[in-house]
């Protein structure tokens, strides 16, 4: 017994110290970002390791980490580096979030009122799709929710599909290689072949459905956002129980939902052509 909770023990500092020093990198990392945003826009690795005390070889390694994901770009031949055009993309994406999450509040809480359902709020973020808000109703239980900041599973929600839908490939493909297609209920679409030609239906018809893909019981309606050039920003959705889901019930959800979606890129300035049922 010794033995084995000496070893418990060994494993454990050993873990510690393995988090310890990934949480060490990503602060070096953070700390080299900021720098060269305040002081770029290129600078050399001797730059960046003598302004920062650190290592050269540590920050060519972080440099060259942060190349891989856009966050870094390197001139080939002054062999300067450069902050990506990644960073540019997260933070216009932040910047618009929070500019759609203000301005959508006052319609989301009256639709909230009015459909008494839960209502949320979805945008497309670094990896996934991304709860920014949400209004749970007191008639609607839900026993899966996406709490704000989360991602939704965007295969098998209706606002995750409604913003997949208006993705391009690379992006789309991206994030179900980052988070996969789990089965959550016997109709939860697992295939990739099955959820494009789903992703097609919601393009032409203008929103998407979630018929109890994510949780027995409990269906959801959800339509896009657009900004100019049909460019998704987001989009509004409803989730509630199946059976206040079906026939005209769920066309004046539909409804509801798509209304809401245009009042919000109204408020945003939109001027973009809508789909019409």
């Amino acid at each position: 017994m010794a033995v084995a909770s000496r070893n418990k023990n060994i494993r454990t500092a050993r873990k510690a110290e393995r988090s310890a020093g990934s949480s060490k990198s990503l602060q070096k990392a953070l700390r080299i970002l900021f720098h060269m945003g305040q002081n770029g826009p290129e600078m050399r690795v001797t730059e960046i390791a003598s302004g920062l005390r650190l290592n050269k070889t540590t920050v060519y390694r972080l440099l060259s980490a942060m190349e891989k994901f856009d966050l870094i770009e390197r001139d080939p031949e002054s062999e300067r580096y450069r902050l990506g055009l990644k960073l540019h993309e997260l933070g216009t994406r932040a910047a618009q979030a929070r500019t759609l999450q203000s301005e959508a509040r006052r319609y989301l809480t009256e639709l909230a009122r009015t459909s008494r359902e839960a209502v949320s709020l979805a945008v497309p973020g670094a990896g996934g799709i991304v709860c920014v808000d949400r209004y749970d109703s007191a008639h609607t239980m839900i026993s899966v929710r996406t709490p704000v900041g989360a991602q939704f599973p965007a295969h098998c929600t209706a606002a995750g599909k409604a913003v997949l839908a208006y993705l391009s490939e690379e992006e789309v493909g991206a994030i179900l290689s980052n988070n996969g297609m789990p089965r959550y209920t016997p109709h939860t679409l697992t295939q990739i072949d099955d959820l494009k030609n789903d992703l097609r239906r919601v393009r032409q018809r203008g929103y998407a459905l979630d018929e109890q893909e994510l949780e027995r019981g409990l269906n959801g309606v959800a339509a896009p956002v657009f900004l100019r050039n049909a460019c998704v920003l987001g989009a509004v959705g409803l989730a509630g129980p199946t059976q206040r889901f079906q026939g005209r019930e769920q066309v004046e959800k539909i409804e509801m939902v798509r209304e809401t979606a245009r009042k919000i890129a109204r408020s945003l300035g939109d001027r973009t052509t809508w789909f019409e049922a």
